[in-house]
């Protein structure tokens, strides 16, 4: 079920005996990679507690009384998710929901979410058969709403026939089938980002003017297509992303040291981070003293972290960037042709204008082996998206000349 992983799923839980059952569907959404965030009724809370979904979600569980901490609380969880599930949903809360009443902070969130909104039934065969029920199913949007369930069988009052909660395994099966597939779904993209710094002596260092902004908003760009995102930072000011992991580092050797350890195990490299092409050939352990002379430091060239990566893993597909003063295009392709990668993303190196390093604005070529496309200044989270993009469609192309030529081989 590789279109739940990383996807933001709103789970609701209605006053039923069913409500245990809601632990272990969290715990496989979980497991199948989802970002969970669990909002409970007032009368499940008398069913099952808010610390063992808090437990097993990894996320602060919200009752109807969170509402009064943050005016703007079911609008902001409206716009996080991207599929909303309630399970179990009793017949209050399936009349409400259904016919757009709110009076509490689950049928609130479900009336601002503009997404799909999976119901699984638990209620007593009487009341799932009511004619007011049934109305209202046979009446709801089949857009809006999908129902999975209820089973038939015996219930904890004695009854039997349907109303019956489906199991965890079938609520998932039809929550994957609800959930939009991603472009990138599946795709395991690592990401470096940032300066780093290279050490002359305890106090100062060789570095660069990179904010790691672009870097940081093509991790969110490629999460945001439904990539396993994992991010590896040289010093910035910059927030963590949030569900991305992130590792940071300060040196270029430590750079060539996480990349080298992880990018086996992805299918993408993304290397935004603006690595020192030169590092002191010896740091010294000691300040430098001000004297009258001049301080002689001798540099020596560093490691092609990218070139490496590239080497290494013939079938990662790999995108450099290009930070150049004059020629940019033409000194662009050298750098793809000499580091034998798929992508390099080019710009001017020039902080003074208001483009590229510390800025929130870009201005870029994207060039591949056979193409160039030009971006015009936008924001670094616009571009980034059209970065991803086209990435994205690369990716893809590739991928059949792949299996194209292990067809022909064979």
């Amino acid at each position: 079920m590789k279109n739940i992983h990383n996807k933001n799923i709103v789970v609701g839980i209605t006053g039923s005996i069913a409500a245990y059952k809601a632990a272990d569907l969290v715990s496989k959404l979980k497991k199948a990679g989802a970002i969970v965030k669990v909002i409970m009724t007032k009368s499940s809370t008398s069913f099952i507690t808010e610390r063992t979904l808090e437990s097993i979600s990894d996320n602060k569980v919200l009752v109807d009384e969170n509402e009064s901490e943050q005016s703007f609380l079911h609008l902001e969880l409206a716009k996080w998710a991207d599929v909303m599930l309630i399970a179990p949903c009793t017949a209050n809360s399936f009349n409400k929901i259904t016919t757009g009443l709110s009076d509490d902070l689950l049928s609130t969130v479900c009336l601002a979410f503009k997404g799909t909104i999976l119901l699984a039934p638990a209620m007593n065969p009487d009341m799932w058969n009511n004619e007011l029920v049934q109305k209202n199913l046979n009446n709801m949007s089949e857009s809006k709403f999908k129902i999975v369930g209820p089973d038939y069988g015996l219930h904890a009052c004695g009854d039997e026939g349907y109303g019956r909660m489906s199991s965890p395994e079938q609520i998932l099966e039809s929550l994957s089938n609800v959930v939009k597939k991603n472009d990138l779904d599946g795709v395991k993209i690592l990401v470096s980002a940032g300066p780093t710094r290279e050490p002359l002596d305890p106090v100062r260092f060789i570095s660069n003017y990179s904010s790691g902004k672009m870097g940081y908003a093509l991790a969110e760009s490629a999460k945001s297509l439904g990539a396993d995102v994992e991010l590896i930072s040289g010093p910035v000011r910059l927030s963590p992303p949030d569900n991305i992991k992130l590792t940071n580092i300060e040196t270029s050797s430590e750079m060539l040291q996480q990349v080298l350890q992880r990018v086996c195990n992805y299918d993408v490299f993304i290397s935004a981070a603006a690595i020192s092409d030169y590092r002191p050939l010896n740091s010294s352990s000691k300040k430098h003293k001000s004297t009258d002379g001049d301080l002689l430091i001798r540099l020596e060239r560093g490691e092609d972290i990218l070139k490496l990566a590239k080497e290494k893993n013939p079938s990662l597909y790999a995108i450099g960037f290009s930070a150049e003063t004059d020629n940019i295009s033409t000194h662009a392709r050298i750098k793809l042709k000499r580091k034998n990668i798929d992508m390099i993303i080019a710009n001017e190196a020039n902080h003074q204008k208001g483009l590229g390093f510390e800025s929130d604005m870009n201005e870029v070529l994207i060039i591949d082996k056979e193409n160039t496309l030009k971006i015009p200044k936008q924001t670094k989270k616009a571009v980034a998206d059209i970065i991803l993009n086209k990435i994205t469609e690369n990716y893809k192309q590739n991928l059949i000349k792949i299996k194209n030529a292990r067809k022909s081989s064979n």
